[in-house]
């Protein structure tokens, strides 16, 4: 979301008294220490960089000063260390360096993007990321639609030509409506692109995919990006932005609906105890909710004024008045969850999650995902003394971090999961596709999955040769492991401290490097069954596991808790 997050002071003048501070008149662009999630870039982590997408929000908070100095909402503070007479003129600079990092040629395979970063030319990168096309394009088309009088005429111009490249490419990609943010963004910047640009095709083409998302989303029950801390907000603010900058009255219509559904994912998920957005989620860069984050939320559902540490770079819209008082608290002491996520004619190949929310804590699974780096398909909350609530995820790590060819089948009833764990084909190590191995192999020293608790006071104890218990506050997970086996293995079980956090490990293979192709392993019998136990309450027995061979499956049971699944013994194909 284009909101910059300032704990202390006003927003936007401490976010263009920072940015000054790193603006490099050689460059005409802002710097920063360079980071990055780990793919679509090689340029190194640490170096200092100057990021074409934080120089343009740069270059729209500029002009959003410049227009705002003697407002209300300026508080009557001095917004920048650069003078107002001077900020569109540092504006334009930025807009026209940006300008020229683009691809303009038709032709060209990586057309209407922008490289990340200035240092590391779209040749570059690893590959390039076609959604610079969207997240800059919209940018462009703010600044065209609401700060046209504060630029020059030539740059105007430019801006116009860049944003019909952007455009062409989002046009040209044409992601489908599973790509739940990047589908209703481009839907924005395409149909701002036909209004801006008087491009009747760009704008049906852009009111058309916003509908196509409106149609995915009642087909499917909600987002196929589905519980996106991350995402959901890109959505929402995306939908903020058509909202106020579309004139189309069904283009409007559809980002209404898009903004609703938005919101209600959010309510129906978040838990007040807590404050936490419960799982499962299936994209997320952390797994608690940064304070910007929290705070429009909070803002959103009008259970907290606007206290000026926050920087809009587009203006908020409210929570839907039925949803907000969810953000309060939860609709009964206990309730569970249940919401389909991706709707497929074969029953094995949809998502369903479920999330238990109770006074204290919440849990959530889908009941098969993947474990890529971004997903959380199993992630619990519950509060500690501690300011920050304890967090509980399930991971599979390939050599310490996490694997994207493995995957996980859950059932869930209320604070209790059941786990058969398995391996994909024809998968990325460390992202789903970008890094995947062109003859199948990876190299390996450990594989393991990874009950992992993040508290102040975590700790870990083995109770018995199966059953391990990580207790924080008041709660406990209590997890029975199944005797089990990888690629003819025995999955051996430990559990200690790492990095601060509890850990119970099944290790599947620790030794010296070695090629490891998932299509070759010959068989996977691994099952775990975990409780997030309340005050005072016992964990229940784990009852009788069994496995047929006959239909190449692995059957779990927990009769106590009523809990089956039916896992495949062997690798299978990406679902």
């Amino acid at each position: 979301m284009d909101v910059i997050y300032n704990a202390g002071g006003e927003a936007l003048a401490a976010y263009l008294s920072d940015c000054e501070q790193r603006y490099s008149s050689e460059h005409k662009m802002i710097g920063r220490t360079w980071s990055s999630p780990g793919y679509h870039t090689q340029y190194p982590e640490g170096a200092w960089a100057h990021p074409t997408r934080d120089s343009m929000t740069y270059a729209l908070a500029l002009l959003r000063a410049d227009r705002l100095q003697d407002s209300e909402t300026a508080c009557n503070v001095t917004l920048s260390p650069v003078e107002s007479e001077v900020r569109a003129t540092r504006a334009a600079e930025v807009i026209g360096k940006v300008l020229t990092l683009q691809e303009t040629k038709p032709t060209a395979a990586t057309y209407g993007i922008w490289p990340w970063v200035l240092e590391e030319p779209l040749s570059e990168m690893a590959p390039p990321d076609w959604n610079w096309a969207d997240f800059i394009g919209a940018l462009l088309a703010q600044m065209l639609a609401q700060h046209p009088t504060q630029l020059p005429d030539d740059l105007l111009s430019a801006m116009r030509a860049s944003l019909g490249h952007a455009a062409s490419a989002i046009f040209r990609r044409n992601v489908a409506p599973s790509y739940t943010n990047i589908a209703v963004l481009g839907g924005f910047v395409t149909a701002a692109a036909g209004e801006l640009l008087e491009a009747s095709w760009l704008l049906d083409y852009g009111r058309q995919r916003l509908a196509d998302v409106v149609a995915s989303a009642e087909y499917h029950g909600g987002f196929n990006e589905y519980n996106s801390p991350t995402y959901t907000l890109v959505v929402l603010h995306s939908c903020e932005r058509a909202l106020q900058l579309l004139q189309d009255q069904s283009a409007r219509a559809h980002a209404e609906a898009l903004r609703e559904l938005a919101w209600r994912t959010i309510a129906e998920h978040f838990h007040p105890p807590t404050a936490q957005w419960s799982g499962p989620h299936s994209r997320a860069y952390r797994d608690r909710l940064d304070p910007a984050t929290h705070q429009i939320l909070r803002l959103g559902a009008g259970l907290m004024e606007d206290d000026g540490s926050l920087l809009w770079l587009v203006d908020p819209l409210p929570c839907p008045p039925a949803l907000a008082e969810r953000f309060r608290v939860l609709p009964a002491p206990e309730t569970e969850v249940v919401r389909a996520f991706i709707r497929r004619p074969e029953a094995w190949a949809s998502r369903t999650g479920t999330t238990w929310l109770a006074d204290g804590a919440a849990l959530g699974t889908v009941d098969y995902e993947d474990f890529w780096t971004q997903r959380r398909p199993l992630i619990g909350y519950w509060r500690v003394l501690a300011e920050a609530p304890a967090v509980l995820r399930l991971r599979f790590l390939h050599d310490g971090r996490d694997f994207a060819s493995a995957c996980g089948q859950h059932a869930q009833a209320d604070n209790r999961v059941l786990t058969g764990f398995g391996l994909l084909t024809n998968r990325g190590d460390w992202h789903l596709h970008l890094d995947r191995p062109d003859d199948g192999l990876f190299y390996v020293s450990d594989l393991r999955v990874r009950y992992e608790l993040d508290a102040q006071d975590a700790r870990v104890r083995q109770m018995s040769s199966d059953r391990f218990e990580m207790v924080a506050g008041d709660y406990r997970a209590v997890i029975h492991v199944f005797p089990g086996t990888f690629d003819g293995r025995p999955v051996s079980w430990t559990c200690g401290m790492v990095g601060g956090k509890a850990v119970v490990d099944g290790i599947c293979y620790q030794g010296d490097p070695v090629a490891f192709d998932p299509a070759a392993v010959t068989q996977i019998n691994l099952g775990v069954a975990l409780e997030l136990l309340r005050p005072g309450e016992h964990e229940v027995d784990l009852g009788p596991v069994w496995h047929s061979a006959t239909d190449e499956t692995l059957k779990l049971a927990w009769p106590a808790a009523g809990l089956r699944l039916t896992v495949p013994l062997y690798p299978h194909p990406s679902r």
